[in-house]
């Protein structure tokens, strides 16, 4: 016998079909059960959350000390109003962002016979070294009168202007001051206020330094400052049903200027969106309104520019963006500055409501107010791409950015939050056509 040579025949390999098709079909299961685990759901409504009012709120919220981001008072109202809003039955993300906080590194006058006074730079300069010939300028100088003076190569010694620092030193630097030293003599502390964005040395000196300087006026001397920025994170809150819609947006800003507790500005405002979230809580009115409480206000409008940008497309169903913003003092009555299509809608709602005219960006940046074409609040960012907006404000007070804005009146924040949600539903009960799905600004519509 000869042994065999033919291979026996074997069993044929399966087709790569029959063996990436379950592969595939375990995964969209797995992929399926993953999703509906982690799929975002609305939370139960808290009966004791609905019985919480703006006092109470306050009661916790001043507590907490100001708000400017990298705070702790900043986080702690961050946790606190998201657990409110939680606890109200809504879904609430926290959208973080970077944000780029300004830091004084101190400042020096040198000057002949050994002269050296120290001080701390002015909010928002840039820091620099200048060296130019000591001239005095009058705080209480209009801007006329500085326009007339010839401050050309000059650094401005000061006594304590009588209006805003950021907008005095502006006007020095537009007739070539090379610098500028604010004498601290205040009768009470100023309002907090950006200096303009120039590599130029601006000082602030307390009062002994300021008379050991102006010993030195019309002689040579040198400005120095020195600061700088560091990075802290922000976050938007944003509060609505899983499946609801941003027809209504009830905004205000949560954060506050550096040292100010912001009771005003803007503690108030979060009140009365609070307020809000709680009316239309486990009603249909929360399937169509979002809350949010936008970060970085006080430096530019950030968050609500953030949120603009990131909402989109939902937004194309927004039909009014209703700002709350430094409603809990009345320095004047509650008034309402509004797109010109919704102010028909607002006049019928709330007749009487006082009207005031939006203020026109700035050519100059000025302390958390420069975006938008016009509006000092976050409602400007809305309107640059197109969304009807509502601002509701009683103006500026006294107290405004100083460590002085310490009180409001619930009662005041309880009016324009009642002023905000008649608008809102005759927004909601008004005609509308939602902008086309094409993008907010309609470039893209064909």
């Amino acid at each position: 016998m000869f042994p065999r040579t033919r291979v026996l025949p074997t069993r044929p390999a399966l087709p790569a079909w029959k063996v990436i098709l379950p592969l595939l079909g375990a995964a969209a299961l797995g992929w399926g059960a993953y999703s509906w685990v982690t799929r975002p759901v609305n939370p139960a409504v808290q009966p004791a959350a609905r019985q919480g009012t703006a006092a109470g709120d306050w009661a916790t919220l001043k507590t907490f000390g100001p708000r400017a981001p990298g705070t702790p008072g900043h986080d702690r109202t961050l946790d606190w109003a998201q657990a409110q809003l939680t606890a109200l039955g809504y879904h609430v993300t926290r959208d973080a962002f970077p944000l780029e906080v300004w830091t004084d590194g101190g400042a020096t006058v040198a000057g002949p016979g050994g002269l050296t006074v120290t001080g701390r730079a002015l909010y928002g300069s840039q820091g620099a070294d200048q060296q130019g010939a000591l001239v005095a300028v009058s705080g209480d100088a209009t801007e006329s009168q500085v326009d007339a003076l010839d401050l050309q190569m000059k650094l401005v010694l000061t006594h304590c202007p009588a209006r805003p620092w950021g907008a005095f030193a502006a006007d020095l630097i537009d007739q070539g001051a090379f610098g500028e030293a604010i004498i601290d003599d205040c009768a009470r502390p100023p309002a907090l206020s950006r200096a303009p964005a120039t590599p130029l040395p601006m000082l602030v000196l307390d009062r002994a330094a300021g008379t050991a300087l102006e010993a030195h006026l019309g002689q040579t001397v040198t400005f120095t400052a020195r600061t700088g920025t560091h990075t802290v994170q922000a976050g938007n809150l944003v509060a609505r049903r899983v499946q609801g819609q941003p027809q209504v947006i009830y905004g205000a800003h949560l954060d506050s200027v550096p040292g100010a507790p912001g009771a005003n500005d803007n503690a108030s405002g979060v009140l009365a969106v609070l307020d809000l979230a709680r009316r239309a809580a486990g009603t249909p009115d929360a399937e169509r309104a979002w809350f949010v409480l936008f970060d970085g206000e006080e430096l530019g409008l950030t968050g609500s520019r953030q949120f603009v940008k990131t909402y989109a497309y939902p937004m194309e169903q927004t039909r009014v963006m209703i700002n709350l913003d430094m409603v809990g003092v009345n320095a004047q009555p509650l008034g309402v500055a509004a797109t010109e299509d919704l102010l028909p809608l607002i006049r019928a709602a709330r007749p009487g409501l006082r009207e005031f005219e939006d203020d026109p960006q700035s050519t100059r940046e000025t302390f958390g107010r420069s975006a938008g074409p016009t509006g000092l609040s976050d409602h400007a960012a809305f309107k640059a791409v197109r969304i009807p907006a509502a601002f509701l404000h009683r103006g500026v007070d006294r107290q405004y950015h100083t460590a002085q804005d310490t009180a409001l009146n619930t009662a005041l924040v309880q009016d324009a939050a009642d002023a905000a949600w008649t608008i809102g539903q005759a927004a909601l009960a008004a005609p509308f056509t939602p902008r086309p799905e094409c993008g907010l600004t309609g470039r893209d519509c064909h």
